[in-house]
């Protein structure tokens, strides 16, 4: 296998395999492991700027899809929340890390961190059980 690829191939190749007609146990399998993937592009990059390039702050119409993909949603597992931000991002042409974070701040956080989805699916267990 050669090096490792630049995320703009790795969100390509991750949409191809969404769109595919492959049976789900492969799917899932390539999902993860190209998630995991791009988790790691991200995180290896080194080179990060404190303050975004010009242009790049959101847009209204941004924040509009992000709130109409995301409203009600809750992530089902790690890999849901995943393919929800890396969707997400793809269409709006943005790092997955800055998708979560807006996401976060909008308040869809459930649909982008499993940890909060589970831990609302918690809060709302123990408050029907009393």
């Amino acid at each position: 296998m050669r090096g490792s690829q630049p995320p703009a191939v790795l969100n390509a190749t991750l949409q191809f395999v969404l769109a595919a007609d492959i049976p789900a146990q492969h799917r899932a399998v390539l999902v993860e492991m190209l998630t995991r993937a791009l988790r790691e592009a991200e995180a290896g990059s080194s080179i990060r700027q404190t303050e975004l390039p010009p242009g790049w702050e959101w847009q209204p119409d941004e924040i509009m899809l992000m709130q109409s993909s995301l409203n009600g949603k809750v992530a089902k597992s790690w890999q849901h929340a995943d393919e929800l931000v890396m969707l997400l991002a793809a269409q709006l042409r943005r790092d997955l890390r800055s998708v979560r974070a807006k996401a976060t701040e909008l308040g869809l956080s459930a649909a982008v961190d499993y940890r909060v989805a589970k831990a609302l699916a918690q809060d709302a267990d123990e408050q029907f059980r009393t």
